[in-house]
């Protein structure tokens, strides 16, 4: 190895710890519409994304609390009223649950699916429609055995969700989608889900000021639980 070559080989190693990529910040408030038994349910969260998998989010009601969770399901979730803090580390709780994730990611392609058990079966185009359909190679006591999925120019716009049984048990559908600087994103999701033959839940997010990287004077990305926040068991926390 020559002498020239060990210099350059030098400055390459020294400079690879001090390259670092844009961090890309979303934020969004988020009021989702549930009906049940005749009942209607309100909750609105703010929401604040980070592209290195930190996710803050604020509910506002119908009770205040911060939920802060990372990609890997470390989260922690915090009572202000009672300044009271619960840990749980689930994958479930992963931010790349987060529905912005899987459209700054182009995950939507198949929704992490095939990372959860799933194959895909069949792929086929009706008019401008392409339709996919999942299916589960996961233990047959999974609830969900088949997932078809319906895109219109790339983007998804329904998805049905079957049990093992073949019935339908849960439908989505991806409206009203805005494009922003770095990505395309629904900023309205309907679901339902059908719990019996007569009765079903209705659920709708609606997603609005949707901001990317302006946020100059916002400090929720960074949130932390005050260290006074007393540490409870998750199933002594206040509903």
């Amino acid at each position: 190895m020559n002498i020239y070559f060990r210099k350059l080989l030098l400055f390459v190693l020294i400079l690879i710890p001090s390259i670092s990529f844009p961090q890309n910040k979303i934020s969004t408030n988020v009021v989702s519409k549930q009906f049940l038994n005749k009942k209607l349910l309100t909750i609105e969260r703010d929401i604040y994304y980070q592209t290195n998998g930190k996710l803050v989010t604020h509910y506002i009601r119908p009770e205040e609390y911060f939920l802060v969770t990372n990609s890997f399901g470390e989260a922690r979730v915090y009572n202000p009223k009672t300044n009271e803090v619960m840990l749980l580390n689930e994958k479930s709780m992963s931010s790349r649950n987060e529905l912005i994730y899987s459209f700054l990611t182009n995950e939507y392609h198949d929704f992490g699916l095939l990372d959860l058990g799933f194959k895909l079966q069949n792929q086929k185009k009706e008019g401008k429609r392409i339709i996919k359909t999942f299916v589960s190679q996961v233990s047959k006591t999974d609830k969900i055995s088949k997932i078809e999925m319906v895109y219109e120019n790339t983007l998804p716009i329904y998805s049905a969700y079957f049990d093992k049984k073949g019935l339908l048990v849960r439908k989505v559908y991806y409206d009203k989608y805005q494009k922003f600087n770095i990505f395309t994103f629904p900023t309205q999701i309907t679901e339902i889900s059908y719990i019996s033959a007569n009765d079903s839940i209705v659920k709708r997010d609606v997603y609005s000021n949707v901001q990317v990287n302006k946020h100059s004077f916002n400090n929720l990305f960074d949130y932390q639980i005050p260290s006074s926040a007393k540490l409870v068991n998750p199933i002594n926390m206040p509903k």
